[in-house]
C-alpha cells in the first residue's frame, strides 16, 4: 500500500519531498564502528548540500570550549554575553555542527545572537555518557563566563538538549532562558504508539529499527529508560520555557507530544507545534515556507525568552 497523497495545504516543495525524499541505505550493525563510520562518510555530503541553500554571508568559527570542538557561526556583529546552544542530530551515531548551518545561520541572523553548536562524541566508539558529558562541560564553561543561554536541538540532538538542560538542574548550574526541541529523540525504547501508527507515512523512517537501533548503540551498557538517556522519563520539573515542533508525518511525533504533555504536568511553559503532513526535521529545509515558518516562530520563543 502506497503513502497518501501530500495534503494539497502544503507548499509545492513539501509536497515534492514526501513524494520523492532523499534515501540514503543505513548500517546493519550500529555497533560495528567500522560500518558506522562508512555510513557517516556517505551521509555528510548529503546532509551538508543543504547548506548550499544560504543565500546570506555569515562566519564560521572552530574552537574549543571546556576541551570540546565547538563551531561559531555569527551573522554581523552579535553583542557579547548571549549566545545559542545547539546540538546537531544524526542518531546519536553520526553528524556534525557542519549538517545544521542551514539552520544555525538563519537563527544567527534573524535573532542577532551567536551560535554555538557542539561537536560532541558520538557512538558506537563513545557511548553514553560521552554525548552528555560534553554538551554539559560546554554548558558549565559558558555559564561560568556569564553567558546567558538558550538551547535548542533537532532529532537527536533534541534529546541531548533536553539532556544536557536536565544534567544541569541536578548540578545546581543556572538554567537557560529557553529550551527548544525540533523532531526530538526523547523515547529510545521507541514507546510511542506512533512508531507504528505512522510509520506507513513516515518518509524518511519507514522501519523504526532505523532509529531504534542507534539508539541502542548509544546507550551500550545503559537502560534505555535512563531519564539522560531518555529525557521522556526524567524530572521535568523547572525547566525552562520550551518549544517543541513535530511533524504530522513522522514516527517520532509521539515523543514530542508525550514529553510535551509531561513538562506541562510539571509546571513547564510549553508550546507544541505540530506541522500537519510535516516529516522529520522539516525546519532544515531553508527556503520551503514551512521552514522559514518553523524558524520564524523559533527565533520569536526566543527572543521573547530572552527579553
Amino acid at each position: 500500500m502506497s503513502p497518501p497523497a501530500p495534503p494539497s495545504h502544503l507548499s509545492q516543495g513539501a509536497r515534492e519531498y514526501l513524494l520523492q525524499p532523499d534515501m540514503i541505505s543505513y548500517p546493519d550493525d550500529w555497533t560495528d564502528p567500522w560500518s558506522v563510520q562508512d555510513f557517516r562518510d556517505r551521509a555528510h555530503p548529503l546532509w551538508c548540500g543543504v547548506n548550499e541553500r544560504l543565500d546570506f554571508d555569515y562566519r564560521v568559527e572552530a574552537e574549543q570550549i571546556a576541551g570540546v570542538v565547538v563551531e561559531r557561526i555569527r551573522v554581523g556583529k552579535p553583542p557579547a554575553g548571549r549566545a545559542l546552544l545547539h546540538f546537531h542530530g544524526g542518531m546519536y551515531c553520526s553528524g556534525t555542527p557542519e549538517i545544521d548551518r542551514v539552520m544555525n545561520a538563519p537563527i544567527a541572523r534573524d535573532l542577532g545572537v551567536e551560535v554555538i553548536s557542539v561537536d560532541y562524541r558520538l557512538a558506537p566508539e563513545y557511548p553514553f555518557p560521552g554525548a552528555v558529558d560534553d554538551a554539559l562541560a560546554v554548558y558549565r564553561a559558558l555559564v561560568d563566563d556569564g553567558v546567558a543561554l538558550a538551547v535548542y536541538g533537532e532529532s537527536a540532538g533534541g534529546g541531548l538538549a533536553a539532556a544536557c538542560v536536565v544534567a544541569a538542574r541536578a548540578e545546581g548550574i543556572v538554567a537557560p532562558v529557553a529550551l527548544v526541541l525540533m523532531s526530538p529523540m526523547l523515547d529510545l525504547t521507541g514507546g510511542s504508539d506512533t512508531y507504528r501508527t505512522l510509520q506507513p507515512v513516515d518518509p524518511d523512517y519507514h522501519e523504526p529499527s532505523v532509529l531504534l537501533e542507534p539508539g541502542a548503540a548509544y546507550a551500550g551498557s545503559t537502560a534505555l529508560d535512563h531519564p539522560l538517556v531518555s529525557p521522556l522519563f526524567a524530572d521535568l520539573t523547572g525547566l525552562p520555557p520550551m518549544l517543541v515542533q513535530a511533524g504530522g508525518r513522522e514516527v517520532l511525533l509521539g515523543d514530542s507530544v508525550r514529553f510535551a504533555r509531561r513538562a506541562r504536568a510539571a509546571g513547564v511553559d510549553v508550546t507544541l507545534e505540530v506541522l500537519d503532513g510535516g516529516w522529520h526535521n522539516w525546519p532544515l529545509w531553508y527556503g520551503l515556507p514551512e521552514a522559514d515558518d518553523a524558524i520564524a516562530s523559533v527565533v520569536t520563543h526566543l527572543r521573547d525568552s530572552f527579553s
